[in-house]
């Protein structure tokens, strides 16, 4: 009887010391992943990715050749980030850029060294037209390729949703929509005052009436433009 009397004693003291084993601790997180950051260029056309880990930089004009150097400790700088290598260096400035080739504004101006040569270019995500619109003030350089001698009677300033204007003559406002690489006025609401010449106003006002494109020149002027016309401007703040 004695025997038999240990086995569930047995048992239960089994079932005890598996009772207050811990918990296998979870594996460890290996946390989220670099994130990357892309710059690049034309005329060469390059492209740069810091990757968290390395540096890995490509050239169109020599095609399957790729230098990766591991990625240095950053320095913040004045105006931005710096990247110091022996192969690679990297400097990114925070200002708008554009790559002369497109439509897009970069945040960052990127300059690079690479085995002693030089390079510029524009790097991060492009801004968006909203983005690039919203709280800015615009003097008119031109309306239809004729310049408008500027002044405070020659403007365009964009709130969140809404546009302000002015060539020449009267004030005009209303709301507009914007797109990432254009956008809608209207409808717009303008005074009634008469002025001598009103040409720049009244092409404005049927350039304005019609879906625009944006188009970004090389000196970060900005253009307006459509099958009726274009307006030239230039950012103020």
């Amino acid at each position: 009887m004695q025997r038999f009397s240990l086995l569930p004693l047995t048992f239960a003291a089994t079932l005890a010391a598996c009772a207050s084993l811990p918990d296998p601790a979870p594996l460890a997180d290996a946390g989220p992943a670099p994130a990357s950051y892309r710059a690049h260029g034309t005329e060469p056309f390059w492209s740069l990715t810091l990757t968290g880990r390395d540096m890995v930089f490509t050239e169109a004009a020599r095609p399957g050749q790729r230098i990766v150097v591991p990625q240095p400790r950053v320095i913040i700088g004045f105006a931005g980030e710096i990247y110091n290598s022996s192969r690679i260096g990297v400097n990114i400035v925070h200002t708008a850029c554009s790559d002369g080739m497109s439509d897009r504004i970069y945040p960052d101006k990127v300059q690079l060294r690479v085995d002693e040569r030089s390079f510029s270019g524009c790097g991060g995500d492009p801004v968006r037209s909203e983005a690039r619109l919203a709280d800015t003030s615009w003097s008119v350089l031109a309306v239809n390729g004729r310049a408008t001698g500027g002044g405070p009677r020659f403007t365009l300033a964009f709130t969140r949703d809404r546009l302000s204007a002015q060539f020449g003559c009267n004030r005009m406002n209303g709301g507009y929509r914007a797109e990432p690489t254009g956008l809608t006025a209207g409808p717009l609401i303008a005074t009634r005052m008469a002025c001598p010449d009103m040409r720049f106003e009244d092409d404005a006002g049927r350039i304005l009436a019609q879906p625009l494109a944006l188009r970004t020149l090389p000196n970060l002027d900005l253009e307006l433009a459509n099958a009726i016309g274009s307006i030239r401007l230039r950012r103020q703040n």
